[in-house]
């Protein structure tokens, strides 16, 4: 019974996380049409960005917190427990108000430092400096949250902390389809503030029937506290690397042209989607066994389980990457093309995909490299290991945005992320004393080379669909192209990995049958 029970969990969470990405694609094709690729899309990313940069600080607290508080559960009383929780939410929301308010007054410099390229122009710099101070009231919304989430999961409740990117996409929406004509921009920042405060506002009713009661404590001298405090540097930093490296693309963007940040935007927010639903969500799954694997000292097994784990990433990601950099030109044409965002922007867009889709091979790769680390108690590698991805990221910024503009951001992100995940994986068998990094690699090659197959399949399906409907009608064609391509390349790709015997597809193949019979 309790199998059956975590299956229809992780069913129900992962129908949660996939609305909440539809939705995001509603709200950015929306976004597209109504804005375009100019500086009031810039301005509106550029100042998400800074928030989304500032919410790494309280996912890594989320991620220090639960454990604590789930042997609070264990070993202490609902009072104490209680007492903990109330404790980091005041602290923490304390520590975010003073941050809040020094971004507020001082966002002028932000501007003028990480986004130089507003001062360009007075009125774009003014508008800049307004979006940026009211995106940053969204940041007690999420520290409020990220406690209030942690706290849900540590009693093994994910359905309300699955559902806020739905319910925040929902407000996104509604203001874009009805509002947009008459507030603009502004009233579409502070639409996102709502929605950071809807994310919150669906997890207090589950907070309350768990028991929890708001007290006013703060105890900077509690151990525990100290304790959250120390893991959560390495962790933070660690872990934000994605989204430091997002910043400091927008950063460099704003000085190619207005709509660079906005094109870079759109080519990583489709590149990242398959990356969000199914790594971070099989990251999520595999840390729990592999720190029950470590606690139990037993490495054969904690091996076995890592090795499936980086080979079920690969199996997912490899072909994603494969299908999105083939399909790029009618993916961004029915997510993005309409209203404002014309033939230009879609080239444009489609130039920087192309160079960012490897990336998500490595990301996903790194997650689990991330949670093996963390599992064995070593929080300083991953951090090391970030601080050379940005600094790397920014040297080959530098060295070729001049020559590829926007394509050449995405190839540094691309070139980073490989290359800090193969330090990371020679790390982690350095560490382990073998990981079986050989495994892996023949895997990785079967998987890359049934990716390659159904990638050509892919090429060929889409030009004829558009040489025979596209030039009829180009969201139309678009959109059957897709269809006929996802049915057709999956099938494909299914047969070469039967053919080439990849282990892991021969595993689900056979639980599929055994659950059929």
């Amino acid at each position: 019974m309790a199998g059956k029970k975590v299956i229809k969990s992780s069913i129900i969470v992962m129908v949660l996380i996939i609305l909440g990405k539809v939705l995001a694609l509603v709200r950015d094709a929306l976004i597209a049409a109504q804005f375009g690729v100019t500086y009031v899309t810039d301005i509106y990313n550029f100042a998400l960005g800074m928030v989304y940069l500032l919410t790494t600080v309280s996912y890594g607290l989320t991620t220090t917190f639960i454990p604590l508080h789930t042997e609070n559960l264990q070993n202490s009383t609902k009072r104490a427990s209680n007492r903990f929780v109330n404790n980091v939410i005041n602290l923490y929301s304390i520590f975010t108000i003073i941050v809040m308010v020094l971004l507020i007054v001082f966002s002028k410099y932000i501007i003028y430092v990480f986004g130089h390229g507003f001062g360009n122009d007075p009125n774009v710099f003014s508008a800049a400096v307004e979006i940026n101070r009211i995106m940053m009231l969204s940041l007690i919304f999420v520290s409020l949250q990220s406690v209030v989430t942690g706290v849900l999961q540590s009693h093994k409740e994910f359905y309300e902390p699955a559902a806020m990117a739905m319910v925040s996409n929902i407000v996104y929406v509604i203001y874009l389809v009805f509002l947009t004509n008459k507030f603009g921009i502004k009233g579409f920042a502070i639409a996102t503030v709502v929605g950071f405060f809807i994310q919150f506002l669906i997890n207090v009713p589950k907070y309350k029937r768990l028991g929890y009661r708001y007290e006013r404590i703060v105890d900077l001298k509690d151990k525990q506290i100290l304790s959250m405090f120390k893991l959560m540097v390495p962790v933070i930093i660690s872990t934000s690397v994605v989204q430091l490296n997002a910043f400091v693309n927008r950063s460099f963007a704003t000085n190619i042209f207005f709509g660079a940040v906005t094109v870079l935007d759109c080519a990583n927010k489709i590149n990242t989607l398959a990356y969000e639903v199914f790594a971070i969500g099989i990251a999520m799954i595999v840390y729990p066994t592999l720190s029950e694997l470590a606690a139990k000292e037993d490495k054969i097994e904690y091996k076995k389980a890592l090795g499936k784990s980086i080979s079920t990433i690969m199996l997912i990601m490899v072909p994603a990457a494969v299908a999105i950099a083939v399909m790029r030109v009618p993916l961004i044409t029915v997510i993005f093309k309409r209203g404002a965002f014309g033939s230009e922007a879609v080239d444009l867009t489609a130039s920087a995909l192309l160079f960012y889709a490897p990336a998500m091979i490595a990301y996903g790769v790194r997650d689990i490299l991330n949670k093996a680390f963390y599992s064995i108690k070593d929080t300083k590698t991953p951090m090391i290991n970030s601080f050379i991805g940005i600094i790397m990221n920014i040297i080959i910024n530098i060295i070729i945005m001049k020559y590829m503009k926007v394509s050449g951001l995405t190839l540094a992100t691309t070139i980073s992320a490989v290359v800090t995940t193969i330090l990371m994986a020679l790390d982690l068998n350095k560490k382990l004393k073998g990981i079986e990094l050989k495994k892996m690699w023949n895997s990785f090659l079967k998987i890359l080379l049934s990716s390659g197959i159904m990638g050509i399949t892919l090429f060929f399906v889409n030009k004829m669909v558009m040489l025979k409907v596209g030039t009829v009608d180009e969201m139309v064609g678009s959109l059957i192209s897709l269809i006929i391509s996802f049915v057709l390349g999956s099938i494909t790709y299914c047969i070469c990995l039967y053919f080439v015997k990849v282990e892991e597809f021969k595993y689900l193949i056979d639980n599929i049958r055994s659950k059929i019979a």
